[in-house]
């Protein structure tokens, strides 16, 4: 929404349609009209936007200029079609975006750092040293296993204050060192060659 002095004099909707977005009722006060409402409201959408947005629109010459396409109606998703058909005059332009590629970036970023903390949280639940206590590899081994928690408490600490590049450094760290020690039979992982990067 768009407010000026207490009274709203524009609005448009994102609405997300489950892989791409809709980008709809976008309007103006006639009073505000050429001010700017209109371009900013959009643009902020587009910032929003992690994935393709589509609209339907009679005036495709306004949304040329934020980087939108005509495109075949065919080529819309399956409501924006059924919209289209069922409530759109023919004179309706279907138009498609490909969408913010730093929100899509970092939606990306988070997805993989969230799976890969999954995965490093049941390596470190599987591992066990093979060791024996009186050997002198013994404390080697639980150095690599001080490093990996350590590494992976630091990329939870920065996944759960949006650090993710520093997240996804770090929980990649800490795999690398379950990885070594059991790759070195420092650590018994039970033969698990989906977890650990095993030898043989």
């Amino acid at each position: 929404m768009a407010e000026h002095r207490g009274k709203v004099v524009g609005c448009a909707r994102l609405k997300f349609l489950g892989d791409a977005y809709e980008l709809a009722s976008v309007g103006v006060r006639e009073s505000y009209g050429h001010r700017g409402v209109g371009t900013l409201l959009v643009r902020q959408c587009l910032e929003h936007s992690d994935s393709e947005v589509f609209c339907l629109t009679e005036k495709p010459e306004f949304f040329k200029r934020f980087g939108f396409i005509d495109i075949e109606p065919g080529k819309l998703p399956g409501e924006l079609l059924a919209k289209l058909r069922k409530w759109c005059p023919a004179k309706t332009t279907s138009m498609r975006h490909p969408g913010c590629s730093r929100e899509r970036t970092l939606r990306l970023l988070q997805e993989k750092c969230q799976k890969d903390l999954e995965t490093t949280t049941r390596a470190l639940e599987k591992v066990r040293i093979a060791v024996p206590p009186r050997s002198h590899y013994r404390r080697v081994a639980e150095d690599f296993l001080n490093m990996a928690r350590s590494y992976f408490s630091d990329a939870k600490h920065f996944f759960e204050n949006g650090e993710l590049v520093n997240a996804f450094a770090s929980v990649n760290y800490a795999h690398g060192w379950l990885d070594a020690a059991a790759r070195l039979g420092l650590f018994d992982v039970g033969l698990d060659d989906k977890l650990f990067t095993l030898a043989e």
